[in-house]
């Protein structure tokens, strides 16, 4: 029985040390743990850089994660608070970055001295998501730079020509699906938008025809929304992962789902092989790929200025006396394509979204471009050319306005990626020594709100895009497709796709405001881009003077 009895008593006293020691251990971690956040945010401090101070976890974007304020307005006030700096650090979620807001300093790490800052942020760890890290935007250094040379020329004006009968093919049946009616269709249009996008990305990517107004319920519109559509619990893991890379590489958070890689992989299988076996060559964005791929992708003789900008001189070292052996695979391929369809799901459809709410808003700068098109349709005999789209430049005006009142992108990032000094101009200015890893911020949305550079910036107004005017306009506050040699290859693509579809869709359609439509817009608090809190509700009235009746 005394065996007995010490023996209990012993047990009782290991589990009571045991646990003591997890208690200790504990609060041992979390004491770390806050020791860390709080020095993390005298990061700015220490380099005698103004700042704000943030709070641990979210930095500078509490408000953000507590859906009360966007972060395109919370980097605007921080902005204008230090306008007698040229820069400033803030804290995104817990990585201190420096906010360039001065536009010289700008073209210093976009242009000028881009080899020390050839790298976007890590989104995802490559431990994480190896996947995703093949796509070109998250590819770093010397890989980026001899990937990019190889698809470089997939996305030239050349190549935009020869795929264009396919756009215009699709975004005229897409719209022609739109029901008739003599009333105002009261529409939510990012709905709409989404599905156009889903469609044309999938006939320029895979040549597949689908319609997915009249049947949403087809798989690739299906699996393209539970994929490319964020989701709570996709914000939730990119949040973690965000704030910690332990956390990504544990759980291992991966930007595409197991299931859509098996699903874009068999479907780019099934594709080459139907091609193959029945002789089929079809110019679109996979032929293109395939043909990088062995190495016979290049620059057309109407490409010469396209060619320049990927010249390895232009690149400040990363290709000077280099020989790729870079190969591309066919994973390369698949995640390149599921990165067209996400920029589509996202950026374009905001983008063709935005668009049509100031279209709808500004009644006499819809009415001039209808004219337009209108005179366009008539002039071309109702055979829409690549030549009569890009040529109309009040639309061009338009797409640009858009671009700068309502661009999907808010920011840019960069990372030091060789040692770099600023040096002083300002008089309360010291040497501001960065070491590599340095978190850069582009505030691309500020500078469009900012009256230095644009008069009465809040006002939709496509003639600042003028032959008289745009001369004036600076490249570095024109920022929603980058700057420089990161700047993005599918620009092109994009403003010529964005065209199209409103082309015919304002070819058939007025944009009338209804009670539904939100006004004044107001940028989404749990968004990354600039979209629209209460969504696109817009009317559409049929044309009855139309020349395509």
């Amino acid at each position: 029985a005394v065996a007995i009895s010490f023996q209990f008593v012993s047990v009782n006293l290991m589990s009571k040390f045991s646990m003591g020691l997890l208690i200790v251990i504990a609060l041992v971690a979390i004491a770390v743990f806050i020791f860390r956040e709080i020095y993390k945010l005298q990061h700015w401090k220490r380099l005698s850089v103004p700042y704000d101070g943030g709070v641990p976890l979210f930095g500078n974007l509490a408000q953000a994660m507590l859906q009360k304020r966007a972060i395109a307005l919370i980097q605007k006030d921080l902005y204008e608070k230090y306008s007698n700096h040229r820069y400033f650090g803030y804290f995104m979620f817990t990585c201190p970055s420096l906010v360039i807001r001065d536009l010289d300093l700008v073209k210093q790490i976009c242009i000028r001295d881009f080899d020390h800052f050839t790298d976007h942020r890590e989104f995802l760890p490559v431990d994480a998501d190896p996947f995703w890290n093949k796509i070109l935007f998250a590819r770093k250094g010397r890989d980026w730079h001899d990937f990019r040379k190889l698809v470089a020329p997939a996305f030239t004006q050349s190549k935009m020509k020869q795929m264009f009968p396919y756009m215009t093919e699709c975004a005229d049946r897409l719209i022609c699906s739109l029901p008739e009616s003599k009333e105002v269709i009261s529409m939510d249009i990012h709905d709409l938008f989404i599905k156009v996008a889903n469609d044309l990305t999938l006939n320029l990517a895979y040549g597949i025809n689908c319609n997915s107004f009249n049947d949403p319920n087809n798989q690739f519109y299906t699996m393209a929304k539970n994929e490319f559509v964020l989701s709570r619990i996709k914000g939730f893991k990119f949040f973690g992962a965000a704030i910690s890379k332990p956390f990504a590489n544990f759980f291992k958070v991966s930007f595409f789902s197991e299931e859509s890689k098996k699903f874009y992989k068999k479907l780019m299988k099934e594709t080459l092989a139907y091609r193959k076996k029945n002789d089929l060559v079809r110019v679109d964005v996979l032929h293109i790929m395939k043909e990088a791929q062995k190495g016979e992708l290049h620059f057309e003789k109407e490409d010469a200025e396209d060619e320049k900008l990927f010249d390895p001189k232009n690149m400040n070292g990363l290709g000077n006396n280099h020989a790729s052996k870079l190969r591309i695979s066919d994973e390369d391929i698949t995640v390149q394509l599921m990165g067209l369809f996400f920029s589509s799901f996202d950026s374009f459809t905001t983008y063709l979204c935005n668009c049509a709410y100031e279209l709808t808003l500004n009644s006499d700068v819809q009415e001039k471009l209808i004219k337009e098109i209108d005179q366009t349709w008539t002039k071309c005999e109702g055979k829409i050319t690549y030549e009569s789209i890009i040529n109309m430049k009040y639309f061009e005006m338009v797409c640009q306005e858009t671009l700068r009142l309502r661009s999907p992108t808010v920011f840019l990032d960069r990372v030091v990626t060789k040692p770099y000094t600023i040096p002083p101009v300002l008089p309360h200015e010291k040497p501001l020594h960065l070491k590599k890893g340095q978190d850069i911020t582009i505030p691309a949305f500020c500078f469009t709100r900012d009256e230095h550079y644009f008069e009465n910036p809040e006002k939709f107004d496509p003639e600042r895009f003028s032959d008289e005017n745009k001369a004036s306009i600076l490249p570095q506050t024109m920022l929603t497709f980058g700057l420089g040699s990161r700047a993005c290859m599918g620009s092109r693509m994009a403003v010529l796709q964005t065209k199209l579809v409103l082309f015919y869709f304002l070819l058939r359609y007025r944009l009338v405001p209804t009670e539904k439509t939100a006004i004044p817009f107001q940028i989404h608090k749990s968004s990354i881009s600039q979209s629209s809190e209460h969504g696109y509700w817009l009317g559409l009235r049929q044309r009855t003077d139309s020349p395509h009746m």
